[in-house]
């Protein structure tokens, strides 16, 4: 994943031992939706998975110092489209043991549900 985020702007509403929220408006003008479905714009779902990507690694920096490793995408599940203008909220649940972060993510915008995620992360040795 990359060290600049996808989607900018996130502001974050908690951030705490039990995890991280945070909300992210989604720029109808990004370069990303004249190429995504121009006649249907949505918000491709590397998006999303950045986004949660995002909020694990703040987490981490802000609670122990450290920037973890994507070690592993366990489930990924979309349910609704995330569209130009829509504001993507992130609710991260992170349970951190023996250099270990299990990540469960729930994705959603004013309208419904847009995505589940559960991540694995490893701490650097």
């Amino acid at each position: 994943m990359s060290a600049v985020t996808l989607l900018p702007g996130a502001q974050v509403l908690r951030l705490d031992d039990a995890g991280v929220e945070m909300r992210i408006p989604v720029d109808p003008a990004a370069p990303v939706f004249t190429g995504h479905y121009p006649a249907f714009p949505l918000l491709p779902g590397v998006f999303t998975l950045d986004a949660v990507h995002q909020a694990v690694l703040r987490h981490a920096d802000e609670q122990d110092g450290v920037r973890p490793e994507l070690e592993e995408i366990r489930s990924v599940r979309f349910y609704t489209p995330v569209f130009p203008g829509d504001v993507l909220a992130v609710d991260c649940v992170i349970t951190h043991a023996n250099g270990v972060r299990d990540v469960r993510a729930r994705c959603r915008t004013d309208r419904d549900r847009t995505a589940t995620l559960r991540l694995r992360y490893r701490d650097p040795a």
